[in-house]
């Protein structure tokens, strides 16, 4: 027979989700706390079905309660692992989804004759869904972790800390050297390629971009990768990226993505790849370049570059913020 009294719902309510051992002592511990509650209320001029309705809601919600009573958690990730379950996360999306973005670059790069939006929608959609299952299934790990622990073991993180895992240096920390000469080296070697491949770089090597581009846009492309070069040298010698350098190297970023996917999309940067490469390599496949898919490359490496200049100047400036108003110098 179900309760029929407001009080005996609500005890019956609690008590249906805890362990048989602990539910008839924690029912008995109810009934009087209400039953007390509601004689007070009737002694202070209540009416009775009243007094009983506002001793119940005082309890507040019965599942709630039940499990109060019960010892279990009422989160999906508590405090104690919440630290590693975020750092797990971090490191998967930061690792997996470049890789994610890469391969369907790659696969759709090759032999499809899908359009620009469609490549980047694909792109997007298969970031946005990798995005999910990453979070969902290490939430559902950590979830379980956390509820098969036992109750003494529930409040200790799942790896002890130690000052050992403290970061080597703040993310706002000036640019090294070595770092600066790893970027200026790059511009300076993608320079040096393009002015080989525009030139034309003869019979023993491969032309992937067309000699025929004019003038112009041969000493821009040359440009964009020297002042590059010249934003990250001015960077290191200020001692920090200041939102001037960022909106620099932003505006270069936007330049070349837009020019590069001019001239891609107008078939004025790449030669006839597959006939280069049977000519050159003998080889007869039958395969072709998605130019959609290569622009949306560009458009990803280029917006990649131009975030992580913003977001370095921003770290100078939260940087500053946090250490007292002191702006870290060059190293």
């Amino acid at each position: 027979m179900s309760p029929s009294t407001l009080t005996d719902r609500y005890i019956w309510t609690v008590t249906r989700q805890l362990p048989q051992e602990s539910g008839p002592d924690v029912a008995r511990e109810l009934r009087v706390t209400l039953e007390e509650a509601v004689e007070d209320r009737v002694a202070a001029g209540e009416d009775p079905s009243a007094a009983e309705r506002a001793a119940v809601a005082e309890l507040g919600d019965p599942d709630v309660l039940a499990r109060e009573y019960g010892g279990r958690p009422q989160h999906l990730v508590g405090p104690a692992v919440y630290a590693d379950y975020v750092r797990l996360l971090k490191v998967l999306l930061a690792v997996v989804l470049p890789c994610v973005v890469l391969g369907v670059l790659i696969t759709q790069s090759l032999a499809t004759d899908r359009g620009f939006g469609d490549v980047l929608g694909r792109t997007i959609g298969a970031v946005l869904q990798t995005g999910v299952h990453l979070v969902f299934w290490t939430t559902l790990v950590f979830v379980i972790v956390e509820r098969s622990r036992s109750e003494s073991e529930r409040d200790a993180p799942i790896t002890p800390w130690d000052p050992d895992q403290l970061p080597g240096d703040a993310p706002w920390r000036a640019p090294r050297f070595g770092e600066m000469a790893a970027e200026v080296s790059f511009s300076a070697a993608m320079v040096v390629l393009l002015v080989w491949q525009l030139s034309g770089v003869g019979e023993r090597g491969v032309q992937v971009l067309d000699p025929q581009l004019p003038l112009v846009w041969k000493l821009v492309l040359v440009g964009l990768f020297v002042l590059d070069a010249a934003v990250s040298l001015a960077a290191w010698r200020v001692g920090r990226w200041t939102p001037t350098l960022a909106a620099v190297n932003v505006l270069a970023n936007v330049v070349s993505a837009v020019l590069l996917v001019w001239l891609l999309l107008s078939d004025q940067l790449l030669t006839d790849l597959p006939t280069v490469f049977a000519e050159r390599f003998g080889t007869d496949l039958d395969w072709s370049v998605s130019y959609p898919a290569v622009a949306v490359g560009i458009v990803v490496i280029c917006g990649w570059d131009a975030v992580a200049s913003v977001r370095r100047a921003w770290l100078v400036r939260d940087g500053s913020t946090r250490s007292g108003g002191r702006r870290p110098s060059a190293q």
